[in-house]
């Protein structure tokens, strides 16, 4: 398999608890990374910033306090703006996955059976998807604050059929398939309008939703076999429309680094991109200047600091004439971070509203995300349209399609 993306892959590391105090050591304990994190500048609390939670894992990695309080570490949102924004290059969040699996046993038990049912809720598909379905039928129905919740989907579209010689295995996860059952189906005939073919892998999970729900071992077991999947056929690549499941695809090398599938694991993670590295902004129409509209682009964590992927998300809107308003803290995270808005919903809430007036200062007439967690969380929020890069895209395709008929 080839990739169209060149983003470096961290190589497989030998041991993750010396690899953790590596970085710790090279940390120079300058701050610059408290000012791009969101629950520093939410609180103004030195322990809810990156520079205090790496004293604490500094601590909890030589075997200090055994009755530390792990709260800090738990109300990190892993969105990695701290490592764009770090000099010295410390990848936090392998130190905070390492630090999270060896004290896994200390944290309070209320807490862990919290996370235990929010990864079976989230995780069971079928159940998810029939709930969600029935919500979008009654939506109409549902107050407004409901209403906003409940994101609609697109009836009646098709995989197109596999005929080009590019292919992309593009992987159909598990919440976002009930969430929204459109999407994957309308990046399909995106590419497809584009030359290539995307190949559904799945539904399979990619492990992050029980990874970050710290039931490691199953996070991985599930990584298994998602790579099982995509190694499979001939494909030049795999993509999500997910960018969180993206960028935990990529980190597979690292999740898998002391076992027996390190090499294939690493192998796998370097044809992993983003699905808009696939899109050539060249080749998309240009809209009519009645159908251009001001947008507030909201990139997601997941694709600003771990796939590095934001400024060719914003390269297609600008192709299909669509400007982007300014947009102030744009780095800043908007508290969805995949579980973690039901596992700390007043951070959360707190977080939206304050990205929801960064977005909306500018008066956009709606909004756009790259991540369905991202979609979902701000249009529970907010008072004006929320949706997905590829809806744009698929939008204007369609439209083209419409003219060229007529």
């Amino acid at each position: 398999m080839s990739n169209p993306s060149e983003h470096p892959i961290r190589p497989p590391a030998k041991n993750s608890s010396a690899v953790a105090q590596d970085l710790l050591r090279a940390c120079v304990h300058c701050g610059f990374c408290n000012a791009t994190c969101p629950t520093y500048q939410l609180t103004g609390d030195e322990r809810e910033g990156p520079r205090g939670r790496l004293y604490l894992m500094k601590d909890l990695l030589a075997g200090a306090l055994a009755d530390a309080d792990l709260e800090p570490l738990a109300h990190c949102l892993g969105c990695r703006s701290c490592e764009t924004t770090c000099p010295a290059g410390i990848q936090y969040s392998e130190i905070l996955d390492t630090v999270r699996e060896r004290t896994q046993g200390q944290r309070p038990v209320l807490q862990r059976a919290l996370d235990r049912a929010a990864e079976m809720v989230l995780s069971a598909r079928k159940p998810l998807a029939t709930i969600l379905r029935v919500a979008r039928a009654l939506r109409p129905l549902a107050p407004p604050t409901l209403k906003r919740r409940i994101l609609l989907s697109t009836k009646g579209l098709e995989w197109p059929a596999a005929r080009h010689a590019r292919r992309v295995g593009l992987l159909i996860g598990c919440v976002q398939p009930a969430l929204r059952p459109d999407l994957d189906v309308k990046a399909a005939i995106v590419l497809d309008h584009l030359g290539i073919s995307a190949q559904p892998l799945g539904p399979a999970c990619c492990g992050a939703l029980p990874y970050h729900l710290q039931a490691h071992e199953k996070g991985r077991a599930q990584a298994l076999e998602t790579l099982s999947l995509g190694m499979a056929g001939d494909l030049q690549g795999v993509t999500s429309t997910a960018t969180g499941c993206t960028a935990f695809l990529r980190d597979y090398g690292r999740l898998f680094h002391d076992t027996d599938e390190a090499a294939q694991a690493h192998a796998f993670a370097a044809t992993v991109t983003d699905v808009a590295a696939w899109v050539d902004p060249a080749r998309l129409p240009l809209l009519p200047p009645d159908l251009r509209r001001d947008i507030a682009w909201h990139a997601p964590c997941s694709l600003q600091h771990a796939l590095k992927g934001a400024l060719h998300v914003e390269a297609i809107l600008k192709a299909l004439g669509h400007r982007l308003v300014p947009v102030s803290d744009a780095a800043l995270c908007c508290g969805s971070a995949g579980p973690y808005s039901l596992r700390h919903p007043r951070l959360a809430r707190a977080l939206a509203k304050r990205k929801w007036q960064a977005l909306t200062g500018a008066h956009p007439a709606l909004v756009v995300t790259a991540n369905i967690g991202c979609q979902q969380h701000l249009a529970s929020h907010g008072d004006r349209p929320v949706v997905h890069w590829l809806d744009l895209v698929f939008e204007a395709l369609t439209n083209q399609d419409k003219a060229d008929r007529d």
